[in-house]
């Protein structure tokens, strides 16, 4: 999956870099984004919905819906081994 994310990513930088002449903000204006970029994104979207599963995605509030249930899992996980960020009580020597 990296390197398809990889691939994937590179493919937008060249998308992008055909329009070199144009910033970010006009690139991304909704009514004028070039069709390359439109599709690599949507291509680049493909590939990283693969990493979470196999079946797409049918609105963005599914795919969110789906993620925070992810994010609620990996949160009871963490809090059931003890956290990383957690802060240790050192000893005073």
């Amino acid at each position: 999956m990296k390197k398809e994310i990889t691939q994937s990513s590179l493919r937008i930088l060249e998308e992008r870099e055909k329009h070199s002449e144009k910033t970010l903000a006009q690139l991304y204006d909704p009514s004028k984004m070039p069709e390359g970029l439109l599709g690599a994104h949507k291509a680049n979207d493909e590939v990283i919905e693969r990493c979470y599963r196999s079946k797409p995605f049918e609105s963005d509030e599914e795919r969110l819906g789906y993620l925070f249930k992810l994010y609620e899992k990996m949160i009871a996980e963490e809090q059931t081994r003890g956290s990383l960020f957690e802060k240790k009580n050192k000893r005073k020597k």
